[in-house]
C-alpha cells in the first residue's frame, strides 16, 4: 500500500490564507461593481427628479466603496469561519 502523505502545517495555513484572501478579493470586486452600478442608477434617478446637474463622484463615494467594504468584510469573516470549521472537522477524526 502507498504511504499516506501528510501536508505540513505551514502548507495548510498558507493555502487556507490564500483561499480566504482570494474569496475576500473576489467579493470585494463584485461588491464594487454592483455598488457602482446601483450608485450610477440612483444618481441618474436623483438627477432626473431634482433636475439639476449630476455629480457621478457620489456614486463612488457614498455607494460603491461602502458596499465593497461591507461585502469584502463579510466574505472575509465567512471564509475564515468556513476554513476554521473545515480544519476542525479534519483534525477531529
Amino acid at each position: 500500500m502507498a504511504a499516506h502523505l501528510q501536508r505540513s502545517r505551514v502548507s495548510i495555513l498558507f493555502t487556507s490564507a490564500v483561499r480566504i484572501l482570494f474569496t475576500s478579493l473576489l467579493f470585494t470586486a463584485a461588491g464594487m461593481g454592483a455598488g457602482l452600478f446601483l450608485g450610477i442608477i440612483g444618481t441618474l434617478v436623483y438627477g432626473m427628479i431634482k433636475g439639476g446637474s449630476i455629480d457621478m463622484t457620489n456614486a463612488y463615494k457614498h455607494v460603491a466603496i461602502p458596499v465593497a467594504i461591507t461585502l469584502g468584510a463579510a466574505a472575509f469573516v465567512g471564509a475564515l469561519a468556513l476554513e476554521v470549521r473545515t480544519r476542525r472537522q479534519r483534525t477531529s477524526r
